[in-house]
């Protein structure tokens, strides 16, 4: 005798738990304003945001608007920290870089590096009231005092930088390889821009290399990503570093 037996069907929800996902990006990674000419003075940071809604926004200032103007007198680093509504976050960071083009007895006229149409080697800079500034730009000339070229071909970096593992749990090592002699400086700073420890603060001699434990103790207990600041003469670089705990 052949006994048919129900069958049970157990359909499970596919709510297959993907992933949360964000992301934020500032579209540049270096902005460069032009203290002393009002109309490159300033500049407004907004970041393109991809998340779960709501999303909340928080820059290294403190502000939390979806984007920031900023009018700097001195070149420095923004973070950004994106955080959703499914707890996903996000960071990234953009370097303003500061030219001061002041010039005259009272500071009150521009340095612009003015070209001779047709002959480029004659390049030389001249200090001119700001209203004379737009028909220069617009003739090839740029902002601030001219700078000779410089021949990098058989010049190294200024400074390398290597970090195992990343991600890291409970130690790293920080290589450090400075391409020339000059004084660098390594710190741990959070999304937000602040400094939890010192790494390195120190002269370094060409080809000079350096080897720099990181432990878990000596970042914020509760970050996912550190940044690894490095400064060195002419150069600063921004290393991310993702934490697993």
């Amino acid at each position: 005798m052949k006994l048919t037996l129900p069958v049970l069907i157990l359909i499970l929800s596919t709510g297959l738990s993907a992933q949360a996902q964000c992301s934020i990006d500032l579209p540049n990674d270096t902005v460069t304003l032009y203290y002393g000419y009002d109309p490159l003075a300033c500049t407004t940071l907004q970041p393109v945001v991809t998340g779960a809604s709501p999303t909340q926004l928080v820059w290294s200032t403190g502000s939390t608007s979806a984007s920031i103007t900023v009018c700097d007198t001195a070149s420095s680093w923004y973070f950004v920290t994106l955080a959703d509504d499914t707890a996903c976050t996000s960071t990234d960071s953009v370097f303003v870089n500061v030219v001061d083009v002041r010039c005259g007895n009272s500071l009150n006229k521009v340095a612009v590096c003015h070209i001779p149409p047709g002959n480029p080697a004659n390049a030389h800079t001249i200090c001119i009231s700001e209203n004379g500034v737009p028909a220069h730009l617009a003739h090839g000339c740029h902002l601030g005092a001219c700078v000779l070229p410089v021949d990098t071909s058989d010049v190294a970096s200024e400074v390398e930088v290597t970090i195992t593992p990343n991600p890291m749990t409970e130690n790293a090592m920080i290589t450090v390889r400075s391409g020339l002699d000059q004084r660098v400086r390594i710190r741990v700073i959070d999304a937000l821009g602040r400094v939890h420890d010192t790494l390195l603060e120190g002269n370094m001699t060409t080809n000079e290399t350096r080897t720099l434990p990181l432990a878990a103790g000596q970042l914020p207990s509760d970050a996912s990503l550190v940044l690894i600041e490095v400064t060195g003469a002419n150069e600063r670089l921004s290393l991310p570093v993702l934490v697993e705990r």
